[in-house]
């Protein structure tokens, strides 16, 4: 995010486009837990869209410049703020540009022409271990591609710090068919709003939405016989209620047989595994003063088990 981020006038004007922290959510993924059915009722005025100015995000914009700062002067950079860009083709189709790289030598030199998009991510270790696998998570790469389509760039490039001490710089070209796609996308969802056609809630990233639309339960029984989705729906839901408990059970029984086997090890060494254990004591607790409760804590194992080559 820019320094023109969390003005009046830069929540009213997110709420009039998909920006590119949301372009995933058109493409059927749910980065940071939101949901497409969230986001369709947000942007049709119908729910309060999130405060997303915690102390995480606050932290965030503070870093971004040190890190777009480092990457510059490793790259040979010259980087200017962003700004609010939107692609005069598709109205609703806009982003905040965190930088701008300057046109220069270097990377024409690499057939990087003109100034490119910089998106700035500051990520957690583990986090990156998990997720970015060499390259950055899809969502990521779409709210680039969707930067290069609100500017008309040709290229970017996405900077992360990993961990606080390790910068990793990936470039991208713009991707004519994504933009495509990107563009097509925002502008049927923007149809599905005039046309009043929301999306069907879609998991428990929905839930919330669906609370805020529906904040009284009135003790009243609906007529749903007519409704013919509605008994597949509640079929499908105690089906996957049985087999919750019954993958659980198969779960603990396995668990309960692995420990068994470590015996008093901490660790064990299989085919294919590795396994360990470790203990929580038993907290009995200490006497209760006069009208005091004092909790106990009954002894607790915890098993990891992890694949390997």
């Amino acid at each position: 995010m820019s320094a023109t981020s969390h003005t009046p006038d830069w929540h009213a004007r997110r709420l009039t486009v998909i920006g590119g922290s949301e372009i995933a959510l058109l493409f059927g993924l749910q980065p940071y837990g939101r949901s497409i059915y969230a986001l369709w009722h947000e942007k049709a005025g119908i729910v309060a869209a999130p405060d997303i100015g915690n102390e995480r995000m606050a932290w965030g914009l503070r870093l971004e410049r040190a890190i777009a700062e480092g990457a510059a002067e490793q790259s040979g950079w010259t980087i200017r703020p962003g700004w609010h860009a939107t692609d005069p083709t598709t109205p609703g189709l806009g982003a905040t540009l965190d930088f701008v790289i300057d046109e220069n030598a270097a990377e024409r030199a690499q057939g990087r022409v003109g100034p490119g998009v910089l998106e700035v991510k500051n990520v957690d270790w583990l986090q990156h271990k998990r997720a970015w696998d060499d390259e950055p998570p899809l969502n990521i790469e779409l709210q680039l591609q969707h930067q290069l389509a609100s500017t008309g760039y040709t290229w970017g490039a996405i900077a992360a710090l990993i961990g606080g001490n390790e910068l990793a710089i990936h470039y991208f070209a713009a991707r004519p068919k994504i933009i495509a796609a990107i563009r097509e996308r925002v502008t049927a969802f923007w149809a599905s709003i005039r046309d009043n056609k929301p999306p069907e809630p879609d998991g428990a990233a929905s839930i919330s939405t669906i609370r805020a639309l529906y904040p009284d339960i009135m003790d009243q029984e609906a007529d749903l016989t007519q409704d013919n989705e509605l008994p597949e729906l509640c079929a499908d839901f105690l089906k996957c209620g049985e087999a919750r408990k019954a993958a659980a059970k198969a779960e603990d029984e396995a668990k309960s047989r692995i420990f068994a086997k470590l015996a008093d090890h901490k660790r064990a060494l299989s085919v294919g595994f590795r396994i360990s254990q470790s203990v929580t004591a038993a907290n009995p607790g200490r006497p209760p003063e006069p009208g005091e409760l004092i909790g106990k804590r009954a002894e607790s194992r915890r098993l990891n088990v992890k694949e390997v080559a």
